[in-house]
């Protein structure tokens, strides 16, 4: 049976405390003390038996801690608390006359629990147990508190790819029906490239039902996506608009969230150069340099725009925000009649 992370820190918690520390205690004192080194036989006698007496009945008040204060039942804790002290003399009692009639024990160590046995005091300090239980209670209050920190983990864990599914569910459909609205401008022309506009959307869409439900995916195949894209966008747009896609650094390992980049591209073109009557002009950049990933996006536009809207561009820095934070950079600004994007990424 394999033991959670939790299960290992009592079961180291309980060994270090209650048999580690008392042989280290007996080492010390014959050290300093008996002026004697090492453990004798009634030192490891004694630190065994009684660690396992005390452990046993620590275990019960481990389950009465983790039971009742943690979950803030404290009548209760304090009626279990007052049956556990009672009930510990009696158990003290039946440990040592156990100890006592034990024929492998050594004479001194069954001399001793004897006299334990037959003593009229109640077997214990009280500072002692207050030791012992706050000891015990702190343990149970770090795994609580672990367990509670793991739980919120989650919680948040499961909210980001919630949100996240629901913004590339947002993207997605708005994508294609740019895309559509692209392909049907191009068959009222009846133009030729009508098919190879179709052609190129069937690969994206195979790429986006395919690849993008993973959390990463390939940043070649990403690239590859954004080329397709592109290659549409200038069949579009192929009398006016000098289009430029450069690559650099890209290999064949690194990963990144999908459909990161493509909104960047998208609203150069949809928000950019849609109105452009002259010549204009979109530059593309994306650039791999050791672990950052560096996207540049510069389009011309027909005219000043003080902020750049979209649906997708809106949801991509929500994603940015989720997925990379503190790791990323993002400069979106018109500079006149030219709009820039930078973009950097620490993947």
């Amino acid at each position: 049976m394999k033991l959670d992370r939790y299960t290992k820190i009592e079961i180291t918690f309980f060994i270090v405390y209650f048999y580690v520390f008392r042989l280290l205690s007996n080492l010390e004192y014959n050290f300093w003390e008996r002026k004697l080194k090492g453990f004798s036989r009634i030192d490891i006698e004694f630190s065994f038996l009684y660690g396992t007496s005390s452990l046993l009945a620590f275990i019960v008040f481990y389950r009465i801690i983790k039971s009742y204060l943690v979950n803030g039942n404290l009548s209760r804790l304090v009626i279990y608390l007052v049956l556990f002290l009672a009930g510990y003399i009696w158990y003290q009692k039946a440990v040592n006359y156990t100890y006592s009639q034990l024929p492998f024990l050594s004479n001194e160590f069954r001399h001793l629990a004897t006299n334990a046995y037959q003593s009229k005091s109640i077997g214990y300090s009280f500072a002692y147990m207050f030791k012992e239980f706050l000891a015990v209670g702190c343990l149970a209050f770090v795994i609580h508190s672990m367990k509670q920190a793991e739980k919120v983990k989650q919680l948040k864990e499961q909210q980001l790819m919630s949100e996240l599914a629901y913004l590339k569910s947002q993207l997605q459909p708005h994508f294609f029906f740019n895309t559509l609205n692209n392909i049907y401008s191009l068959a009222l022309k009846q133009s030729e490239y009508t098919a190879p506009l179709v052609a190129k959307l069937a690969d994206m869409m195979r790429y986006m039902l395919y690849k993008t439900d993973q959390p990463l995916v390939l940043l070649k195949d990403e690239i590859a996506f954004i080329k397709n894209y592109v290659e549409v966008e200038q069949i579009r747009y192929r009398s006016n608009i000098h289009i430029s896609l450069d690559i650099q650094g890209v290999d064949e390992h690194t990963s990144i969230a999908p459909l990161l980049l493509l909104p960047f591209i998208e609203n150069a073109f949809k928000h950019g150069i849609e109105e452009e009557l002259a010549k204009g002009y979109i530059a593309i950049r994306i650039c791999k340099i050791a672990n950052e990933l560096i996207l540049e996006v510069e389009n011309s536009m027909a005219q000043e725009t003080p902020i750049r809207k979209g649906l997708g561009l809106a949801n991509v820095k929500k994603r940015l925000a989720l997925l990379y934070p503190d790791k990323y950079t993002l400069t979106a600004q018109p500079d006149g009649l030219i709009f820039y994007v930078n973009l950097s990424i620490r993947l």
